[in-house]
């Protein structure tokens, strides 16, 4: 009794030890999945500092009509001092020059409110690829949360087709004890056995992949154990009667979808970069005011001098001064190289709302062939087993039977996911970037 007390502590305090190392399992929601991986997700962050780095620059802007204040001081020393130098430092062959300089633009016919603009809409942009981003992490959660669940399914019926495998196989050795079958027909059913077993370890492997594309997406930790709940039958029933018009989607996509609205946005920030590069034509209008003092040795406190007044910059547009022009034909092409884009994203995104609707309307057709299949196949199943049962059939067709039955129940349960897998996508192109889930 002591031996297996002892014996007894040293296996729980073993167990203990495997199982501290890792966290108890949590269920997650596909909700819970996509919202957890738009909440870590780094790109989603760096992006975010860009819209505050946009934000400083317009913080920039408004110090342009503030003036520029600027200071300096030279001390040096002269070998002899010319008459103009004399009057001012007397005999000494010291020079302390100070100056304080204030520089002040009056006005600039608008560049620096088109420069704010500019940036506002750059802020914008930089919204927009937020929304991009958002659109394809959901899209991407979405599809390997289904493809799990596609995984799963399949495992479900590969593990249920082997129950059923292993009661005929238990039902056939009796037969064979009392000489109603040959060993022929164990042999077959053993085969077909081994054949689910390798078809569940191959739909573990693939649940085992997805999991870890679903830790990486939506930034899990690793010594948790996972656990996605079961979600495709609730979204299946609330969304296979769900109509689509493609005009609809066609609209909601164009106006909605963060590619379109960023090549407009492109469109109109290039048309204030030509009017920017047609102000610096412009001349500008300026104040400014300077005050000096000059004395041989510190401290000192004559000499003082100042000058103010009212100026007007202008740069000539000829040679080095005629680069504006090139900037404005620039801008131009890139103009025309957006709207090509702009053009050929049109009819991309009409394009793949076009196949993914196909592909829906393809599904549903095919999930209502396997329900008249799936209820041929549990009917035939049914018969040949009666008629094995009763020394009239063979094996062979209570196998094919249960095969036609595991195949077509598992291209169903597919079929529904791919259902699902089509709207996330379908989801993904009309450009929403709010979890639908």
């Amino acid at each position: 009794m002591r031996i297996r007390a002892v014996l007894g502590f040293f296996l729980a305090l073993l167990f203990q030890i495997t199982v501290s190392g890792q966290l108890p399992g949590r269920e997650y929601s596909l909700k819970q999945l996509i919202d957890s991986a738009l909440q870590n997700n780094y790109l989603l962050r760096a992006n975010e500092k860009q819209t505050e780095i946009k934000q400083a620059e317009i913080d920039l802007l408004r110090l342009n009509y503030q003036p520029r204040i600027s200071t300096g001081a030279t001390a040096s020393v002269w070998k002899f001092l010319l008459p103009n130098k004399q009057r001012l430092l007397g005999n000494s062959l010291t020079d302390v020059y100070t100056d304080i300089s204030v520089y002040q633009t009056i006005y600039d016919w608008g560049e620096n409110k088109v420069k704010k603009t500019v940036v506002e809409d750059e802020i914008t942009l930089s919204r927009e690829i937020q929304r991009q981003l958002r659109t394809t992490i959901i899209w991407g959660v979405a599809d390997a949360y289904f493809e799990l669940l596609k995984a799963n399914s399949q495992l479900e019926v590969h593990h249920n087709t082997l129950n059923q495998l292993k009661s005929h196989l238990r039902y056939a050795e009796n037969l064979y004890k009392i000489g109603k079958v040959s060993g022929v027909d164990v042999l077959k059913i053993n085969v077909q056995i081994s054949v689910e077993e390798k078809a569940i370890q191959k739909a573990e492997n693939a649940a085992l992949a997805q999991i870890i594309n679903i830790r990486r997406l939506c930034f899990l930790k690793e010594n948790e154990s996972i656990i996605v709940r079961y979600q495709a039958d609730s979204i299946f029933l609330a969304e296979q009667l769900r109509i689509f018009v493609p005009d609809t989607l066609y609209k909601q996509t164009f106006d909605n979808h963060p590619s379109m609205r960023a090549a407009n946005l492109k469109l109109e920030l290039e048309e204030k970069q030509k009017e920017l590069s047609r102000l610096q034509n412009r001349p500008e209008l300026y104040s400014y005011g300077i005050s000096t003092w000059e004395h041989g040795y510190l401290p000192f406190g004559k000499n003082f001098n100042y000058n103010i007044g009212v100026g007007i910059q202008y740069t000539i547009p000829y040679f080095g001064g005629s680069g504006f022009k090139t900037r404005i034909i620039q801008s131009e092409i890139r103009k025309d190289q957006i709207s090509d884009e702009r053009t050929q994203l049109v009819f991309d995104l009409k394009k793949e709302i076009d196949l993914t609707l196909n592909e829906i309307e393809d599904i549903k057709s095919e999930i209502s062939s396997n329900n008249r299949i799936i209820s041929l196949a549990q009917e035939t199943l049914d018969n040949a087993l009666i008629m094995y049962r009763s020394g009239q059939g063979t094996i062979i067709d209570v196998l094919d039977a249960q095969t036609i039955l595991s195949e077509t129940t598992i291209n169903q349960q597919k079929s529904r996911i791919a259902f699902l897998q089509a709207l996330a996508k379908l989801n993904y192109l009309t450009g929403n970037d709010e979890n639908p889930y």
